[in-house]
């Protein structure tokens, strides 16, 4: 089995490289869904973040009122962190449990993190390698200010919160440069895909 940390940054195109590998047998473990998962309706971490953030922190549904929550965060890097502390441990739970769900399935599987802030988290030490999925940051902005319909100073804020694109770039072991078309892309990480593959038949 081998654990690999799949990241990029706001905007970058990750899930289109994430539908490639899942296409080409790869496991994927979508860490957004976790966090969706840490704060469902009635779970204790919710509760925690409606006594830290008021009751606007949830919408009629008793679902997290995301929008609200951001404009908080995004803001204030000190409520980001308050945010995270009640967040990240619940999510490291729920993946502990999926990375052994994947194991008892499959010894020999190829498991992706798909984990936008795998830096951020300092989860480096808990994947054999990153994978990054890159733009560069003129690309970045503009897909995001065309994407989510921001300002380009609400687009800024969102990327600023992340560690800087070229910064994570220096760190990962493995970059796939997805600024340019589909198929260029398709032929990056048919090219890792295959590298992977042979490092870990030739490592057993």
């Amino acid at each position: 089995m081998r654990i690999i940390g799949l990241t990029g940054g706001i905007a970058t195109g990750k899930s289109t490289v994430v539908n490639m590998l899942r296409a080409r047998g790869a496991w994927i473990i979508d860490c957004d869904i976790l966090a969706r998962e840490a704060v469902a309706p009635g779970s204790s971490c919710l509760a925690d973040i409606a006594r830290h953030f008021g009751e606007k922190a949830l919408l009629p549904d008793g679902t997290m009122d995301r929008a609200y929550i951001g404009s908080i965060v995004f803001a204030d890097p000190a409520r980001k962190k308050e945010l995270e502390g009640i967040i990240f441990p619940q999510i490291h739970k729920l993946l502990s449990e999926r990375i052994d769900h994947f194991r008892k399935k499959d010894e020999n599987c190829l498991i992706f993190l798909d984990m936008p802030l795998l830096y951020e988290l300092k989860y480096t030490s808990y994947v054999d390698e990153v994978w990054l999925v890159y733009v560069d940051p003129a690309a970045q902005l503009k897909r995001l200010m065309a994407r989510n319909q921001y300002t380009e100073s609400e687009a800024l804020a969102r990327i600023h919160a992340q560690l800087p694109i070229d910064e994570k770039r220096s760190l990962a072991q493995v970059v796939i440069d997805n600024t340019g078309s589909l198929e260029s892309t398709e032929e990056q990480v048919d090219k890792e895909w295959n590298e992977l593959r042979n490092r870990v038949w030739s490592e057993e």
